[in-house]
């Protein structure tokens, strides 16, 4: 060890110097334990492969052993036909470093003389990035780290360049489990469903070609805004849990985009027979309509009382305008909020019609607005054992959404939908696991497992 140490305590840039130096040592020395574990690895795999051990002779028999790796030139899959060759060497990029000289075991084909096309369960053929790599490219995507905040991070790792495309290729690659998600039945029904829709921006390509700074040329992108429509539910047994149940990108919130996600969560065994109780949602009339072709009138729909009494004071500030009616229009939203303060559906009505006569005169709108579809808005009446501040509002999504932007503002906007698609996803899963108490690094690692077992 090539570090000077002294009796008195380093300070400054002679402290500086042993650390640099000691991380230096400690990752040659990762790198120098990694390479053969490796190739060890390989080693016994193939032993196992071939049903016989290194250096020893190759029994030639009748009997067809036959395995998955096949010869890439007649395609012979009998492993008593094939023999240890050698090692080949290649690079690979890893979490504690760049790995070069790597040995590679070799096989080859007694039969026609061509080499044995391996596939290891640890390493792929032409892959320069290890598994562990992809892993903690997915961790980083999780936490709404940027692709150019990714790639400088694993271009200073592994001390070359590492570029956008790549990181997002690695992030990209696991769009097939985004699939198998929508479709996997669910299994455990939440009593309640809130639905709401969150405004992204993405970036479309366009027809229009523009050169890059190398002068080569390239489509021009520009960005668009999309809606993500997003399911929640949550159980009312008093566990506390939700959980983001379903999701979908659409260019508006229309009743066709809501039809898509309300059907698929039918499809999935979101239904009265299995435990749904109620869905929440805003004032939108295309959710509702969804709704009602979907479920009809089999679960009761509770429009977010926020959301009503938000429309109350906009149309008072129209009606009751200035500051000398401030006192007013303060006076006004009191007595609406009151009205779902009632201890049942029937003193709800009393207060309505007592608040209608008083303000119909003043701000006759603001009254029109409370009163349009206003049965739907006490329908969390109907509901027993199921806590009311829980489900006459929104506000356990609108909470989930307020996160979402917070992340997807860091990102500033998404490259292609498909991006878009897998960044949510990925977020999808973070929020899940931390209502569930698991840690984001250890749901992702899981999620490259089950992303690895689609790609044996």
């Amino acid at each position: 060890m090539s570090i000077q140490f002294v009796a008195g305590k380093l300070e400054g840039e002679a402290r500086t110097t042993v650390i640099q130096e000691v991380q230096s040592q400690l990752q040659e020395a990762a790198i120098g334990a990694i390479r053969p574990l490796l190739t060890e690895f390989c080693e016994a795999e193939v032993s196992v492969k071939l049903g016989r051990e290194k250096r020893t002779p190759r029994r030639v028999s009748t009997e067809v052993r036959e395995i998955d790796w096949c010869c890439g030139h007649c395609g012979c899959r009998d492993a008593n036909q094939f023999t240890r060759d050698g090692h080949y060497r290649r690079a690979l990029e890893t979490g504690w470093g760049h790995i070069e000289g790597l040995q590679v075991p070799r096989l080859a084909c007694q039969r026609c003389g061509h080499d044995v096309i391996c596939s290891y369960t640890i390493l792929e053929k032409y892959q320069r990035f290890w598994l562990d790599v992809d892993q903690r490219v997915l961790f980083s995507s999780g936490l709404c780290q940027s692709l150019r905040q990714v790639s400088q991070e694993w271009s200073a790792v592994l001390e070359s360049s590492v570029g956008l495309r790549t990181i997002n290729e690695r992030i990209n690659q696991i769009e097939p489990l985004l699939r198998q998600a929508r479709s996997a039945p669910i299994t455990e029904v939440p009593a309640v469903v809130q639905f709401d829709g969150i405004w992204l921006r993405v970036q479309t390509q366009t027809d229009a070609i523009k050169l890059d700074k190398r002068g080569r040329k390239r489509h021009k992108r520009k960005g668009k805004k999309v809606v993500l429509l997003v399911a929640l539910g949550f159980w009312t047994d008093g566990s506390g849990n939700r959980e983001i149940l379903d999701w979908q990108i659409a260019d508006s919130e229309s009743k066709a985009a809501w039809d898509t996600l309300v059907h698929r969560l039918w499809e999935r065994g979101v239904r009265p027979e299995t435990g749904l109780q109620a869905v929440i949602r805003d004032g939108s009339g295309e959710l509702g309509d969804a709704i009602a072709w979907v479920y009809g009138a089999t679960v009761v729909e509770q429009r977010c009382i926020f959301h009503k009494l938000r429309n109350v004071a906009d149309k008072s500030r129209e009606e009751l305008k200035g500051e000398a009616n401030k006192e007013t229009r303060k006076q006004l939203l009191e007595q609406a909020s009151a009205i779902y303060q009632a201890e049942n559906a029937a003193a709800a009505r009393t207060r309505l019609a007592a608040f209608a006569q008083t303000w119909q005169a003043p701000a006759p709108k603001t009254v029109v607005t409370l009163t349009r579809d206003f049965e739907q808005t006490i329908a969390y009446y109907a509901l027993d054992g199921l806590a009311r501040e829980l489900i006459r509002t929104t506000s356990l999504l609108e909470r989930t959404n307020r996160e979402l932007r917070r992340k997807f503002r860091q990102v500033c906007s998404f490259g292609s939908p498909k991006g878009a698609e897998v960044a949510i996803y990925l977020q999808v899963k973070r929020l899940n696991a931390r209502w569930v108490k698991k840690t984001w690094w250890e749901t992702s690692l899981s999620l490259y497992f089950e992303f690895l077992s689609l790609n044996p």
